[in-house]
């Protein structure tokens, strides 16, 4: 995962670009990938803000799943989302996908949202465009669900990088970050997760509204953790993205 310096000064430079955390983003259009930077050195604060919060500009806080889990796993966590009307994005891996068939209508019938977070989870920093280009396409069939269409990068490795944007706009999408890293991934219990969300850490800010969470299909307590994030949403007066 990027460090913490890393990600405060994205983050710092996106929200004083735009003053506050909830103020909007500069219009986007809806359904397009942005097209590539020709020249440019760099991302404008106002687009690393875009991929921050998923190109989201309103108060609701929005939901993550990276990578893959275990059938019964994604049924009891598209089951609670359910419950509570809750609609998340799922990056999970083409492999992951490919491997487990039945999740794309599963995850379509419950009213979630599937995103590209490439075939198999290479670091694309240390790729060419052309095998970025490559991984995203191969993940083709889930990219649809979203809009507009997001391709998270794995560890979030170049999300901001002018090379990596360029390649993701020629296949198609925009790249997409978080703003609250649960590091879920790691063992961490559901209280440590809880506190992450709610509190923040040494390695990642708390919540705000229009905030992003990033979790793990494969986190070992991040099911048994979502009903204390939702409280703790619900603590700090912000909300959940809904289906209806």
């Amino acid at each position: 995962m990027p460090g913490l310096k890393f990600f405060r000064s994205i983050l710092a430079g996106a929200l004083a670009a735009v003053g506050l955390a909830l103020a909007p983003a500069p219009a986007q259009a809806a359904d397009n990938p942005m097209p590539p930077l020709p020249g440019a050195s760099s991302i404008t604060a106002a687009e690393q803000y875009n991929i921050l919060h998923l190109y989201y500009t309103g108060p609701k806080v929005r939901l993550t799943f990276d990578d893959c889990a275990t059938q019964a796993r994604l049924t009891a966590m598209v089951n609670w989302l359910k419950a509570y009307n809750v609609q998340a994005v799922f990056f999970f891996t083409g492999q992951c996908m490919l491997a487990h068939p039945t999740y794309t209508s599963q995850l379509v019938q419950a009213g979630q949202l599937m995103a590209n977070h490439s075939y198999d989870h290479g670091d694309y920093s240390r790729m060419t465009a052309a095998r970025i280009i490559d991984e995203v396409r191969r993940f083709g069939s889930v990219i649809p669900s979203t809009t507009p269409k997001l391709c998270r990068p794995p560890y979030g490795a170049g999300a901001f990088s002018v090379g990596v944007y360029n390649a993701l706009a020629r296949a198609g999408c925009r790249p997409a970050f978080w703003t609250v890293d649960t590091r879920d991934w790691d063992g961490s219990s559901a209280a440590t997760i809880i506190g992450r969300v709610k509190y923040g850490d040494a390695t990642t800010p708390r919540v705000y509204p229009g905030g992003v969470i990033l979790l793990h299909g494969t986190g070992p307590h991040t099911l048994e953790a979502l009903p204390g994030i939702r409280q703790a949403l619900i603590d700090r007066g912000y909300a959940t993205f809904h289906i209806r």
